[in-house]
């Protein structure tokens, strides 16, 4: 038997073969590479594409923290600027409320009212009430991020302005009623008939007898014509033809007060018509009951006849 060696030659190693091929008519080019070779090649490429990836995706995520930070960064430098923004209106707003209850307090001390304590001083042209401009409620951007002092504020600023506005109300109704006061005075004083009807010179007074009656007016003798006005504001409620007074006009001046202008020659005013003191209403005739051309002139409380001279200013 013949003695066999095994075969110790190495199988030649798989070679690569790339080929370049240019467009133009030169050389072509062969590149040969073993496996191994392009195994080792092959695992830097992936090994550098996956180190890529990976710095491309954190360079994003970081972009994505740092502009997700800038922006909770923005709002909070947003709000802390609308939060000083809203200190500053409501310090405002507690000031003008502050200048309006002085005010209240003057109207009040003038109406007779014993003001309520809240301050002293006079109420000058720096203390006119500002405006304040209105404005919608304040949003802090479209991020879902809180600041974690927005309770507090809101809380803050809640028990602020509901102070404010109690505050308000109540200088409000003081108001009204100082001004209904006030108004009242004016009305009563604008009503008293306090100025003479009518040009002339008193022939008559109030009280003196004249046979079994007593003389429930003054009688003003004067020219036929002469213009008789309304001594106060009033309102017109009679206005014609009286047995003895002749035609005759009757004004309430509310409060229980009105006055008789009687003998007149025409009528100018129509009842139901407000009058003004010093508006013309008549003029001196010698209708009804009447020796010559006068005016027979008569101030009523309650329906009851009282001196005219006791109203009627000393200057004819």
């Amino acid at each position: 038997m013949g003695n066999h060696r095994p075969d110790t030659k190495r199988r030649p190693a798989e070679r690569f073969s790339i080929l370049i091929v240019p467009r133009n008519r030169s050389k072509i080019r062969r590149i040969e590479a073993s496996s191994r070779s392009f195994k080792v090649v092959l695992s830097l490429i992936v090994l550098t594409v996956a180190v890529l990836i990976g710095s491309i995706a954190g360079m994003l995520s970081y972009r994505g923290a740092y502009l997700s930070t800038h922006e909770m960064r923005l709002e909070a430098a947003k709000f802390m600027k609308e939060k000083s923004e809203l200190e500053a209106r409501l310090a405002g707003l507690e000031g003008a409320v502050a200048r309006t209850e002085r005010f209240a307090a003057k109207i009040e001390s003038s109406a007779g009212k014993k003001p309520v304590s809240v301050g002293l001083g006079p109420v000058d042209e720096q203390d006119a009430l500002p405006d304040l401009p209105s404005s919608g409620p304040i949003k802090l951007g479209a991020s879902e991020w809180k600041s974690p002092f927005a309770g507090s504020l809101s809380e803050g600023m809640k028990l602020s302005l509901n102070d404010l506005v109690e505050r308000n109300d109540a200088v409000e109704q003081r108001l009204h009623a100082a001004f209904a006061k006030q108004q009242d005075k004016l009305y009563f004083w604008a009503s008293l008939p306090t100025i003479w009807p009518a040009q002339g010179w008193v022939t008559s007074e109030f009280g003196v007898s004249r046979g079994r009656r007593l003389h429930e007016g003054i009688d003003i003798a004067g020219p036929r014509g002469t213009p008789i006005i309304a001594p106060g504001d009033g309102i017109v409620t009679y206005t014609g033809y009286h047995r003895g007074y002749g035609n005759t006009v009757i004004i309430d001046h509310g409060f229980g007060i009105s006055t008789v202008f009687a003998h007149c020659s025409s009528v100018l005013a129509q009842e139901g018509q407000r009058v003004k003191r010093g508006g013309l209403i008549a003029s001196v005739g010698n209708t009804g009951r009447s020796t010559g051309p006068h005016l027979h002139f008569e101030v009523r409380v309650d329906g009851v006849p009282v001196n005219p001279m006791m109203y009627l200013s000393n200057r004819m």
